[in-house]
């Protein structure tokens, strides 16, 4: 289990979640999906490497939805959060999809209003 796959778990196990907790995981998810999605498409690339691709996306997406890295909105959030998934590419994998929308959806259900 890798390190992103054990934050994720650990945000999950929780019954209610903070924006703050709902963008971590998020972005989390991400980047425990997608280094298994490079895996499948390209072989082993080393983690550093498709992190900082990630990161730098992330980063980017964020940065073009205002989201407050300390004060996220969760509206603002599921507009990046959906802007990242068409950007991954994902969809070619729907196995990896799929398990990507179902814990995105369960942090967004978590979330304090």
């Amino acid at each position: 289990m890798n390190e992103h796959t054990q934050k994720l778990q650990a945000i999950l196990e929780k019954e209610s979640l903070t924006a703050k907790e709902v963008q971590d995981g998020v972005v989390t998810c991400f980047f425990a999906i997608n280094r298994d999605f490079v895996k499948r498409r390209m072989g082993d690339i080393p983690v550093e490497q498709v992190d900082g691709v990630l990161q730098e996306l992330v980063t980017q997406v964020l940065d073009e939805h205002h989201i407050d890295p300390e004060k996220p909105e969760l509206y603002l959030l599921q507009q990046a959060e959906l802007a990242l998934e068409e950007q991954t590419g994902f969809e070619t994998e729907p196995d990896l999809l799929q398990m990507h929308k179902g814990i995105v959806q369960t942090l967004f259900s978590r979330a304090k209003n």
